[in-house]
């Protein structure tokens, strides 16, 4: 479910809260179909931040296991139904403004990938997460073994990869799981309150930001300062950088438009 307000935040819902926001067919179908909504209300304008929620208690407990039984009795094959999946997550982390994951409860299985593929995340005191997959048999293969190294290093991400270890939220913050711990008792205003202000701010800089900061992980040293060269041509073009230098001249807070 997509929702955008007129303050600029778009805001993307998991709404299965009676299933602990399972991730069935019909929840990837909506991601889907959430991002492709964020993406038009952002080229129009009036997106300018994501948050990424869940009802209820949880924020995922991963997979809903009827989708195993889905592809095996379906007629497409299982990379094609897997490249699916994974760019219901990709689609989000692509977006060319701030992606903000809100976690509370667990984020267990395809719940942690999803919230990896945001470019930053929020959690309650109360949020575990985990990949559970090696209880299952299975690799995480929603994008986890990709973006859990690069945040957390390769030794913690093989021991949640390989162990299955939850991982409260203290110890995520710690690890740089997670960004900032919020208090539980108004951890929804609080949270959205923290997209507001990065919609309200520069987001023509940096909603750039999370695509060179992914690709600089693949490139080469003189390719990546290029791209830095490119964006920084496009920032300087910008109205908000024309305001950042109009408001400190005048000594008064800036007014950006995203544009």
């Amino acid at each position: 479910m997509f929702e955008a307000a007129e303050d600029g935040v778009g805001t993307v819902t998991l709404n299965r809260p009676d299933k602990l926001n399972a991730m069935d067919q019909g929840v990837f179908d909506g991601l889907h179909e959430a991002t492709d909504r964020a993406r038009e209300a952002i080229e129009a304008g009036t997106v300018r931040a994501i948050l990424v929620r869940a009802e209820g208690r949880a924020f995922s407990s991963g997979l809903d296991i009827s989708l195993f039984g889905q592809q095996a009795s379906g007629d497409k094959p299982a990379d094609d139904w897997i490249a699916y999946l994974q760019q219901a997550f990709t689609g989000l982390e692509d977006l060319r403004v701030p992606v903000v994951a809100a976690i509370r409860g667990v984020a267990f299985g395809a719940g942690c990938q999803l919230a990896l593929a945001a470019h930053m995340r929020l959690a309650a005191p109360d949020a575990e997460l985990a990949l559970l997959e090696a209880k299952w048999a299975l690799v995480p293969d929603l994008g986890g073994l990709t973006r859990l190294p690069r945040v957390v290093g390769l030794g913690r991400a093989a021991d949640m990869s390989m162990t299955a270890r939850r991982v409260d939220a203290e110890t995520a913050l710690a690890w740089g799981l997670v960004d900032r711990v919020l208090p539980a008792e108004d951890f929804e205003t609080t949270s959205r309150a923290f997209v507001a202000e990065l919609a309200a701010g520069p987001t023509v800089a940096i909603g750039a930001v999370p695509g060179l900061l992914r690709r600089s992980y693949r490139a080469q040293r003189e390719d990546m300062l290029a791209a830095e060269r490119q964006h920084q041509q496009a920032c300087l073009s910008s109205a908000d950088f024309v305001e950042a230098a109009t408001a400190a001249m005048q000594r008064r807070p800036p007014e950006f438009t995203g544009r």
